[in-house]
C-alpha cells in the first residue's frame, strides 16, 4: 500500500474554541483546492496552507491543521484464482474456487452455516421488521442495480457518491480498466445484506447475505477497491453519521489521515459501529499489519479466517493473497470472519456469482451479525449513543471462538459466530474508547506536541507514520516495534531519525524538524 501525490487539495481542520489537541473530534473540516508551486512536496504546501491566510475565505480563515488529500493505491498483481479479489481480465471472467485454502467442497453459502459463521441461523431468528430497524451503511464501489442480488431495502435516495460524478447516484459505472475494478461494491454488499439468489453450478438457493433485510445504504467511495482518495474515506463516514446509521461495512483501506480519525470519531459518538478490513498481502509483501481505518480503536478490525478454522495466512513465499493482522494492541478491537471461497457477486454478469476472497469478504459478514443484533437487543432507555457501539462489540467478542491455538494473533478477540451473540445482552457498563488520532511520537519534540499553538507537530507525526509504514526498511531499523504502543530505545530512534531525514520521500518542513530533533536524540 502507498500513497500517490494529489497536491491540488487539502483537506483542512479549523479549531473551535477551547480544542484541546487530545485526539481528532473537535474541529471542523472541510477539503479545499490549493494552487500548488511547481515540484512542491503536497506535505510542504499543507505546512504553506497553515501559515498563509489566502484563499481559506470562504471557511473563515487559515486553518490550524491541513494535511494533503492523497490517493490511496494498493499495488496489486493479476492472476487467476489465487489473484486480487476483483482481478482477472474481464469483470465477467469465471470465478473458481482458489484450492490454495482449505475448502472441503466448492459449494456457495458454506460460510453461513453452523459450524462457521453461524449467520444462517441468526437471521432466522430476527425478523423481517426488526432487521428493517437496523439501517446499515455500505462504503464501498457503488453497486450493480440490476444484480439480482440487491438488498431488498436498499435505500439509494439516501446513498451518495463522493468518487466523482452525480454525488446522487451510488451506483458503480463498471468502468474496467488496469486501476478500475468494479463489481467489487457488488460483491460485498451481496455479502451483507443480499437477496435471495439461485447459483445453479452449485446448487445454492437462498440469501446470499448475512443480514438480507436491513436497511442499506450504499455510499460510494471509490472507483475501485485499489485506488481511492483520502477525502472519499472520510466523507463517506461523515455522510453514515448523518444519515443516522448504526452499523458501517468498509472492504477496503490504506495509509493513516486525521480527517479518518475525525470522522471515526464522530461516527463512534453517533452510535455508529464501524467495521472495517483488516488488509491484504500478497505473499509476504507489505502491508504486515492492519490497516487503517481499521486500525483505530472505536472501528472493530476484520481478519481472515478460512473453512477449516485456519488462520488466511501462510508464511513464506507463495503469490497468493492473504490477510493482514496485528499489532497485538490493535488485536483488541479485532474479529475473525470467514474468506476467501466466500460467494462474490459479480457486477454486469447476469445473476453471475463466482467465488471471492481477502478480508473484504469477511468484513460483510461481521458487519451483518452487527446488525442482527442490534435489530434483538433494543438499547435501554438512557443509554449514550457510542454505549450502543461498545454494546455490540463486546457482544460479538464474548461469543467469537477463541479455540485456535493462537486466536489471539490472528484473529484478534476470536472467530465470528452470530447466532450465539444474539444471546449477550446488551452491557452499559463498558468504558468508551479512547479517542482515536494519528499519532508517530517516535519523532515528537520533548513538550512539542502539547504546546504547539497550531497543527504543526501533529502534520510532521502524520507525514512520519505515513513514510514509515511505506519503508521496509524503516519498519526493519524499528525492529518491529508499533509506534502507535511501544516506546523505542533512544539508539534506536536516532537511528531511525536519521534515516528517515535522508529519505527522499519527505516534505522539507520533516526533513527541517527531524534535524532540530537530533541533536535531542544524541
Amino acid at each position: 500500500m502507498f500513497i500517490g501525490n494529489h497536491p491540488g487539495r487539502l483537506l483542512v481542520e479549523r479549531r473551535r474554541p477551547g480544542f484541546e489537541s487530545a485526539g481528532a473530534v473537535a474541529g471542523d473540516w472541510s477539503a479545499v483546492p490549493r494552487s500548488p508551486r511547481p515540484a512542491a512536496h503536497p506535505w510542504d504546501e499543507a505546512h504553506r496552507a497553515v501559515h498563509d491566510p489566502a484563499g481559506f475565505e470562504a471557511i473563515g480563515g487559515p486553518p490550524a491543521y491541513a494535511e494533503p488529500d492523497f490517493v490511496q493505491v494498493f499495488p496489486f498483481p493479476r492472476s487467476d484464482s489465487g489473484g486480487f479479489e476483483s482481478g482477472g481480465t474481464g469483470p465477467c471472467d469465471d470465478r473458481g474456487a482458489d484450492d490454495f485454502w482449505p475448502l472441503a467442497e466448492p459449494r456457495h453459502g458454506w460460510h453461513l452455516d453452523a459450524n462457521h459463521s453461524q449467520l444462517g441461523a441468526a437471521r432466522g431468528r430476527v425478523s423481517e421488521a426488526d432487521a428493517r430497524r437496523v439501517r446499515v451503511a455500505h462504503l464501498d464501489t457503488g453497486y450493480d442495480p440490476d444484480h439480482p442480488s440487491r438488498p431488498a431495502h436498499l435505500r439509494p435516495d439516501l446513498g451518495r457518491n463522493f468518487a466523482g460524478g452525480d454525488p446522487t447516484d451510488s451506483t458503480d459505472p463498471g468502468r474496467h480498466s488496469l486501476t478500475g475494478q468494479p463489481g467489487h461494491g457488488t460483491a460485498t454488499l451481496a455479502l451483507l445484506a443480499g437477496n435471495r439468489v439461485a447459483v445453479s453450478s452449485t446448487g445454492f438457493d437462498d440469501f446470499l447475505g448475512g443480514c438480507p433485510f436491513a436497511e442499506v445504504v450504499p455510499i460510494r467511495v471509490a472507483d475501485s477497491v485499489v485506488h481511492f482518495q483520502t477525502s472519499s474515506m472520510a466523507a463517506g463516514l461523515n455522510h453514515a453519521a448523518d444519515i443516522g446509521a448504526w452499523v458501517v461495512s468498509i472492504s477496503m483501506g490504506g495509509m493513516p489521515a486525521r480527517a479518518w480519525a475525525a470522522a471515526v470519531n464522530r461516527c463512534y459518538e453517533a452510535g455508529v459501529a464501524v467495521f472495517a478490513a483488516a488488509g491484504n498481502r500478497f505473499g509476504p509483501s507489505p502491508p504486515w499489519t492492519t490497516v487503517w481505518p481499521a486500525r483505530f480503536g472505536r472501528v472493530t478490525a476484520v481478519c481472515g479466517v478460512t473453512a477449516d478454522g485456519t488462520p488466511y495466512y501462510k508464511p513464506g513465499l507463495h503469490r497468493h493473497m492473504q490477510g493482514c493482522f496485528g499489532p497485538s494492541g490493535k488485536m483488541q478491537t479485532a474479529l475473525a470472519a470467514y474468506t476467501p471461497n466466500t460467494p462474490w457477486a459479480m457486477m454486469g454478469c447476469g445473476s453471475g456469482v463466482g467465488f471471492g476472497g481477502g478480508t473484504s469478504s469477511a468484513t460483510p459478514q461481521a458487519a451483518a451479525a452487527a446488525a442482527l443484533w442490534l435489530a434483538s437487543n433494543p438499547a435501554p432507555a438512557g443509554t449514550a449513543p457510542w454505549q450502543r457501539v461498545e454494546a455490540v462489540r463486546n457482544a460479538l467478542f464474548a461469543a467469537a471462538d477463541r479455540s485456535h491455538p493462537e486466536a489471539g494473533t490472528y484473529f484478534g478477540r476470536g472467530v465470528l459466530k452470530a447466532d450465539a451473540a444474539l444471546s449477550m445482552p446488551f452491557r452499559t457498563d463498558l468504558p468508551p474508547a479512547p479517542v482515536d488520532d494519528v499519532r508517530f511520537p517516535w519523532v515528537r519534540m520533548v513538550g512539542g506536541f502539547e504546546s504547539a499553538a497550531d497543527g504543526t507537530e501533529e502534520m510532521y507525526e502524520v507525514e512520519a507514520l505515513q513514510v514509515f509504514l511505506q519503508s521496509p526498511a524503516l519498519q526493519e531499523l524499528a525492529g518491529g516495534a508499533d509506534p502507535l504502543a511501544d516506546q523505542l530505545p533512544t539508539a534506536d530512534r536516532r537511528r531511525l531519525v536519521d534515516a528517515m531525514g535522508e529519505s527522499p520521500r519527505i516534505s522539507e518542513a520533516l526533513r527541517a524538524h527531524l534535524s532540530r530533533l537530533a541533536p535531542v536524540l544524541s
